[in-house]
């Protein structure tokens, strides 16, 4: 359930009084780009550098930045989208052919904010912690900046609407997260029994890690502050040891789990070099669950150490649907964006449905007309006419009104005005 439009910006330059507002999306993901450049991005990803490169009329109303370990996302609602556009890349500091950055509009964009909140665009597939990521993302805008706002409706939206698809596409959220890839990752690929577990951080990953390992791994935990170590501990008849130790059980360990919120490797390179000396050969495995990572990259030239890091924990996180569950789940992906986009346009329901009532006009004409030379027809003969023209009726609009919703308002008006008054011709 990937990107499905790529760079589909229209209408570059609108103005307010002719436009109508689009939600634009700019954001790489672990599809798209590789850890290293996610880091730099998010390094350069802010409120701050996206209002300072606005200039004093921003182009766009309301903009949310979404960022979580799989991804750096900019959602904005704009009249001027190739404005917008343009302002977000330079904020980020990334050139607008870039392809790492993928650039969605419109429904596009809505749905993939509902593949996001429902976990169904992470490594670890229908996983639920992003869900919540996504509700608060809107709260994490600057103070000054109102709570309530058009974004903020459709991000709470959006992760209101995830359990449902989750359960729609049949996958388990209580197996589904970077933590129980790492755990399956460990007791897949990792040629040791009973392994020495060394886990840094006390945080929801952490923890999530540490009860999967409970009784198949001896567990050692790691924090800055040793209460906090012992409490986790405690609960899983583990080792709590003060993050100053780290050399220590760097040189004892099998594997080291990292799970940390730090902006900075905890796991550097001259600390682990130190230790390598004090293992006899052994090999290390070092699992970095954080982004920025919490394991140096230069760690992975180091002899017999392994580092595998977010994206590396791919193969172990996946979780398709089945063929039948993954098409239920985009049609229903493709209902709630179309509402989505709508919630801030209701002009374009209004006049959409006015070219409904129209087409229903002429369709009831029709199926009595028919219906009147066909007076021998059974009652359940007549549903099934009645049932089928109106089939056809929306199988015929169906494009034209994607097509009507994505025009400017004073374009749509326009043609609408000329269809519904064909419609209406046609009706008498």
């Amino acid at each position: 359930m990937g990107l499905e439009t790529i760079h589909s910006l229209r209408d570059p330059y609108g103005s307010a009084s002719s436009s109508a507002a689009h939600l634009l999306l700019i954001g790489a993901n672990h599809r798209t780009s590789a850890l290293d450049a996610r880091e730099r991005l998010l390094q350069q990803a802010s409120y701050g550098a996206l209002r300072t490169n606005a200039g004093s009329r921003p182009p766009w109303s309301d903009l949310v930045l979404l960022t979580t370990c799989n991804r750096v996302e900019v959602y904005a609602l704009t009249e001027t989208p190739q404005l917008a556009s343009e302002k977000i890349h330079r904020a980020l500091g990334v050139p607008e052919n870039a392809q790492a950055l993928y650039v969605l509009q419109d429904r596009d964009a809505a749905a993939h904010l509902l593949r996001v909140a429902s976990g169904l665009d992470s490594i670890a597939e229908g996983e639920d912690q992003v869900t919540e990521q996504v509700r608060r993302a809107p709260s994490q805008k600057p103070s000054r900046s109102s709570p309530a706002s058009p974004l903020s409706d459709l991000f709470v939206r959006a992760a209101r609407v995830a359990p449902r698809i989750r359960k729609l596409a049949g996958v388990r959220p209580d197996d589904a997260s970077a933590s129980h890839a790492a755990v399956r990752f460990i007791e897949t690929a990792v040629p040791v029994e009973n392994p020495i577990v060394a886990l840094i951080g006390t945080g929801k990953m952490a923890r999530i890690a540490a009860k999967r390992l409970r009784g198949r791994a001896r567990i050692q935990i790691l924090n800055r502050s040793l209460a906090r170590a012992r409490e986790l501990a405690r609960t899983l008849d583990g080792t709590a040891i003060s993050l100053s130790n780290l050399r220590d059980v760097l040189v004892r360990a099998d594997v080291v789990l990292a799970a940390t919120a730090v902006r900075k490797p905890v796991v550097t390179t001259l600390t682990l070099r130190a230790a390598i000396s004090r293992r006899k050969g052994r090999p290390l495995w070092l699992i970095d669950l954080g982004f920025p990572r919490n394991v140096d990259p230069g760690c992975r030239g180091l002899t017999r150490v392994h580092v595998v890091d977010l994206d590396g924990l791919a193969p172990w996180g996946q979780n398709h649907p089945s063929p039948l569950a993954h098409a239920r789940v985009e049609a229903r992906i493709r209902t709630e964006a179309e509402r989505m986009i709508e919630s801030f346009r209701p002009s374009v329901s209004v006049d959409v449905a006015s070219l409904r009532r129209a087409a229903e006009a002429v369709r009831r004409q029709e199926v009595d007309a028919t219906l009147a030379r066909l007076p021998e027809l059974s009652e359940e003969s007549r549903t099934v006419v009645d049932r089928l023209a109106t089939r056809l009726v929306n199988r015929i609009l169906h494009a034209p009104t994607q097509h009507l919703r994505s025009l400017p308002e004073r374009e749509r008006k326009e043609m609408l005005d000329e269809i519904v008054s064909g419609l209406r011709g046609e009706a008498r």
